[in-house]
């Protein structure tokens, strides 16, 4: 009889044991799967949080070039990094937090599309705008180009018209005893040589001074010159050339006549001798004379 009730003792006990047992596998088996819920949905919301911050750093390099303001969103990533690396080790009571604030960095995200969008509409009108502008700067260089180019052309025919030209030019060679011989003489019987011009009139030139210098050059292309008889040199064509003699007249867009006398200091040898009269930079005529 106590061997029985010990027996029946020992069986309550064996079968609570295996009650608690199978409780607490059960308990052990429930905390596992909702550990590894947990660990999941911890994961995904990690996943979301790096896919939304490289979204994010995505999106301040489409808005700073599109001339936006990315100093608030430089600010929001650097705090979604930190988040991250603190993210594992924050307890799993604070998964709603996380969810909420990843549900807010979604929202942000949506905010910057629309940002986005509006930017690249400005940029697309201020392109518009500067294509236009560019169109009308290059016609407006055309035409100041072709302006220059008709003032340019226009200057250049009032400096053509302005110079100043001959009507005649005349070589005389006048002996001792004054007698003048028109353009072909003897050395023996000249003492000087008197060359006479007349300048054209010319209503476009200006009312100025001018020099009026005249070049005789021998026959062996010397030029006559005698700094004593007022010989002297000027700028032509870059270049430094003697005159024979000059004058300083003031031309008054009328015709005038001039007399130039050279003093024979030498004997002239005999050949073709020519004439060239200047004024400033260009050459106004020529002639030449014949010495026997």
């Amino acid at each position: 009889m106590k061997d029985k009730k010990i027996v029946y003792i020992l069986g309550i006990l064996a079968f609570i044991f295996g009650v608690l047992l199978f409780y607490s596998l059960y308990r052990n088996t429930v905390s596992e799967k909702q550990r590894i819920a947990k660990e999941s949905e911890l994961d995904s919301i990690y996943t979301q949080l790096d896919s939304i911050s490289i979204e994010l750093g995505n999106k301040i390099i489409t808005i700073s070039q599109l001339g936006g303001e990315i100093d608030t969103l430089l600010a929001i990533k650097e705090k979604i990094e930190n988040e991250k690396i603190e993210f594992r080790k924050k307890a799993y009571s604070q998964i709603n937090r996380l969810q909420s604030k990843v549900d807010g960095y979604k929202e942000l995200l949506l905010a910057q599309d629309e940002e986005i969008i509006k930017l690249k509409k400005i940029n697309e009108e201020l392109y518009k705008e500067n294509f236009v502008q560019k169109e009308e700067i290059s016609k407006l260089n055309s035409e100041i180009t072709t302006i220059n180019s008709s003032k340019s052309e226009l200057e250049n025919k009032v400096n053509l018209a302005s110079k100043l030209s001959l009507n005649t030019v005349s070589v005389y060679g006048i002996s001792r005893s004054g007698k003048e011989v028109l353009n072909s003489f003897r050395n023996r019987q000249t003492t000087k040589i008197k060359i006479e011009i007349e300048i054209s009139e010319n209503e476009v030139a200006p009312i100025e001074v001018k020099n009026i210098m005249i070049r005789i050059i021998k026959p062996d292309n010397n030029v006559l010159f005698d700094i004593s008889k007022g010989s002297g040199s000027f700028k032509f064509n870059k270049r430094e050339i003697f005159y024979t003699t000059k004058k300083e007249i003031l031309y008054n867009k009328k015709s005038q006549k001039l007399t130039f006398e050279y003093l024979k200091n030498i004997e002239f040898k005999s050949g073709e001798y020519k004439v060239e009269i200047y004024t400033e930079n260009y050459m106004m005529g020529k002639s030449k004379f014949i010495i026997k």
